[in-house]
């Protein structure tokens, strides 16, 4: 029992030690389902021109990358509005294929933005199932770089992630420079695909403690 016990807890602390960070993806097309076609280009909010710094695709930590890029509000043409008049907007970001999705980053635009977000994700841009809902975005503060509200779910296989986007602009006077749902940018939280145990100091103790007294045991046991 004991040895069972020692190899169980060693295996434990090495699974805990098991890096979980994901790396960023970026969506490859998007389709504006509904208020659009808007103004600009949705391509933008989601092609990396308005940050200040680039990503590299399935290789740029995720966290430390949300947690921090800002995105420029100077970059003219590197958002996307709705249609003028519109206080909701939909829309669906295709990710190139199916991949375990934990997350994704927001910029909310600060010249209208989006009051009340819902996420809902897809394997075949058909059928969806709810990520998160009821979301209040940060309301930027107009003529300002922002960074990202950073959202998280439990890892899901998915292709298609869509936003449904309502009270729409957000409620600072100054910004509401349009009547309309405002995005700057979005990414994507890929979740590890394979997760190799990686044994620190004191788990490899454990373990080899562990084998060390499995062997003492078959030994006396063939004496």
């Amino acid at each position: 029992m004991f040895i069972k016990n020692t190899l169980a807890a060693a295996l434990s602390v090495a699974l805990l030690s098991t890096a979980q960070a994901g790396t960023i993806v970026s969506a490859i097309d998007a389709t504006v389902l509904s208020g659009g076609p808007g103004i600009g280009d949705i391509a933008d909010t989601y092609n990396l021109f308005g940050l200040f710094n680039d990503y590299v695709s399935g290789v740029t930590d995720f966290d430390s990358y949300a947690f921090s890029q800002l995105h420029d509000f100077e970059y003219d043409g590197q958002e996307w509005f709705s249609n003028e008049g519109t206080t909701a907007s939909v829309v669906s970001y295709d990710l190139g294929k199916v991949q375990n999705i934990q997350g994704m980053a927001f910029w909310n635009e600060d010249g209208a933005g989006v009051g009340q977000l819902n996420l809902l994700g897809s394997t075949n841009g058909t059928n969806w199932f709810s990520l998160l809902s009821n979301l209040h975005p940060t309301d930027n503060t107009f003529k300002a770089a922002y960074k990202a509200d950073v959202y998280s779910w439990q890892s899901v296989a998915l292709r298609y992630v869509k936003l449904e986007m309502s009270a729409c602009p957000q409620t600072q006077p100054a910004s509401n420079i349009l009547t309309a749902c405002g995005i700057g940018e979005v990414a994507f939280n890929a979740s590890p695909t394979t997760a190799v145990p990686e044994l620190n100091p004191i788990s490899m103790g454990a373990l080899g403690l562990g084998l060390m007294a499995l062997g003492l045991r078959r030994r006396r046991s063939q004496d």
